[in-house]
């Protein structure tokens, strides 16, 4: 019997070509990131990019003048990411873990292409909040489940033959974001191309706004 491959390693496999590897995939978290921080001026703003993969788009916050750190699970991601950067922390973390930084630390927090690997996705948000400051922000996206959505038999999807992507509803969503951000924008959107079946994963966006900080 194969043995089950962890999201980490599997990641560190995909590390070396992943920046061509989504392109290929039409997988373009700017577009995302052009919606939720359109207009904002990001010089010393401290943000968090969860599911770094490689670092574009942590690159693209410190072209920006913000002061970004990437984390993902997988070491490879993280190594590749530092090379092609200058002066970028990035750290190997799971996101199923408590993260590894101080209470209302971060201007802003951005999950991309990641969430969907996370089966306990309330604690893993719960500590995006935690370390997020009081009037910031989240950007994130999570694979949806829903009456309107392709697939929507199935809040859990075999990944690579071995493990899962877990789907959300809007309900679901409003839940863990209506109560501690007071602006929460849930949009449907594209995700990525799945090229075994020739499925676009869907997704929700959220971009959610002014949080209300841990001891309101």
């Amino acid at each position: 019997m194969k043995s089950k491959q962890s999201p980490d390693t599997l990641f560190d496999a995909l590390a070396l070509g992943y920046e061509t590897m989504r392109k290929e995939l039409a997988w373009n978290p700017f577009t995302h990131i052009e919606a939720a921080f359109d207009g904002v001026d990001l010089r010393g703003m401290e943000i968090l990019d969860a599911g770094c993969g490689t670092g574009e788009c942590t690159r693209w916050f410190a072209e920006q003048g913000a002061c970004p750190i990437g984390i993902d699970i997988s070491g490879e991601m993280c190594f590749h990411a530092a090379e092609r950067s200058e002066n970028i922390m990035y750290l190997q973390h799971d996101l199923r873990d408590p993260l590894p930084f101080a209470s209302s630390r971060f201007d802003a927090v951005v999950a991309l292409g990641c969430l969907e690997y996370i089966a306990d996705i309330r604690a893993t948000v719960e500590e995006f909040y935690r370390t997020t400051k009081p009037g910031g922000m989240f950007l994130g996206c999570f694979e949806r489940f829903g009456d309107d959505c392709p697939g929507k038999n199935a809040r859990q999807v075999v990944f690579f033959d071995e493990w899962m992507r877990y789907r959300q509803s809007r309900t679901m969503i409003e839940s863990m974001f209506a109560q501690r951000y007071r602006h929460v924008d849930i949009e449907p959107v594209a995700g990525f191309l799945i090229e075994e079946t020739g499925e676009t994963t869907q997704y929700w966006r959220v971009i959610a706004k002014d949080a209300m900080g841990m001891a309101e």
